[in-house]
């Protein structure tokens, strides 16, 4: 899965696997070390964990993203 930061121009890429498909994305993103905006952590009320310009981390499971996006390249716009 590639992580690409808008702000910065850079890429990340990072491995999952099958086990970890129904974790949410919040917090599978966190748990790599990709730091992800969200004052309320996670709540799904502050809307800074937006990705794609469209879906928030905290209201997606790794799998729903993967279906959504199945090319793996979430985009955020502050990395």
């Amino acid at each position: 899965m590639e992580i690409f930061g808008k702000a910065s121009g850079t890429s990340r890429y990072l491995e999952f696997s099958s086990k970890e498909l129904d974790q949410n994305l919040l917090t599978w993103l966190r748990s790599r070390g990709v730091t992800i905006a969200s004052s309320c952590d996670g709540a799904g009320v502050c809307k800074k964990c937006r990705i794609q310009n469209e879906w928030l981390t905290c209201e997606l499971t790794l799998k729903t993203f993967l279906e959504r996006c199945p090319e793996g390249k979430i985009i955020v716009d502050y990395l």
